[in-house]
């Protein structure tokens, strides 16, 4: 390489940093962005009919695994079963010749007991042959008999979003009162030596009229507090379910408090919605 090429080459590469730099430390919205994750379908499974409830079976399919579950069984007529029996709750999911069943016991079933958690399964998700679901349907059955049966409604689960220059919120998203409260990522190597606990605070804005910067006018309905080192980069943090109302309506935030004995570092994470695509998180 001669000597007029490499003063270009070093002029290319100082302008570029000068670019770079200038744009993450003068502007905001330069996020923090990762492609870890794609998602090929979210899906909450509901219906009712005059014996039982179903709210909120979650249908999660991305490109590692298959997951199925949680969400309740409300059963509305306590006189379905004679005691001391185990129903099977049969979901059967399909999408044109494609087909996956999953059964699960609930083995403390009483008549005094009306509501029931949906077991969750995982499968990796070379051992599902299901690319979209077109139909569902629950089943439930005692001693080989059919006692009910449901067609589900499928509703898309509604992704979030959110993040700044180092921090983002991954793999969260919502429904009309489900909210899965993904998990937080960093490209911060030294946070969590330097700050070794951690604590989110989900909230929504109580007055859109009174404007964001007021501290007071959010609702906190989910915190979460533990070791920055189990809690950051890790698995997500569960779900959370509303008594009432509705979070797509709500303007959702993330209060971030990393702290230690003598200080704290507190930021807060917008989170916004998107709609599934090949990539989220």
């Amino acid at each position: 390489m001669n000597r007029t090429n490499k003063q270009n080459l070093f002029i290319t590469i100082i302008f570029a940093l000068i670019v770079s730099m200038t744009l993450f430390y003068m502007y905001d919205n330069f996020v923090f962005q990762t492609y870890s994750e794609v998602v090929y379908y979210d899906y909450l499974l509901s219906g009712e009919n005059n014996d039982i409830k179903v709210e909120d079976i979650e249908a999660y399919h991305n490109e590692e695994n298959f997951s199925l579950g949680d969400g309740i069984i409300v059963f509305k007529n306590s006189n379905m079963f004679e005691t001391n029996v185990t129903p099977i709750i049969k979901l059967i999911l399909k999408s044109n010749e494609q087909k996956f069943e999953y059964e699960t016991e609930l083995d403390d079933y009483s008549k005094d007991k009306l509501n029931y958690e949906i077991d969750k399964i995982i499968k990796d998700n070379k051992k599902v042959n299901l690319d979209n679901i077109e139909t569902a349907e629950l089943i439930v059955s005692v001693s080989d008999k059919n006692i009910n049966k449901l067609n589900l409604k499928i509703t898309p689960i509604v992704q979030l979003d959110g993040s700044n220059k180092e921090y983002r919120i991954e793999n969260a998203s919502i429904s009309k009162r489900m909210i899965r409260l993904g998990n937080l990522k960093t490209t911060n190597k030294d946070i969590i030596e330097e700050y070794p606990v951690v604590s989110l605070e989900y909230r929504y804005l109580k007055d859109s009229k009174k404007g964001k910067e007021d501290n007071n006018n959010y609702i906190v309905f989910k915190k979460i507090t533990g070791s920055s080192k189990d809690l950051i980069n890790s698995n997500d943090y569960g779900t959370y379910y509303l008594d009432f109302d509705d979070f797509k309506n709500k303007d959702l935030s993330v209060v971030i408090i990393f702290s230690n004995d003598n200080d704290k570092f507190v930021f807060s994470i917008d989170l916004v919605t998107r709609q599934v695509g090949d990539y989220y998180g």
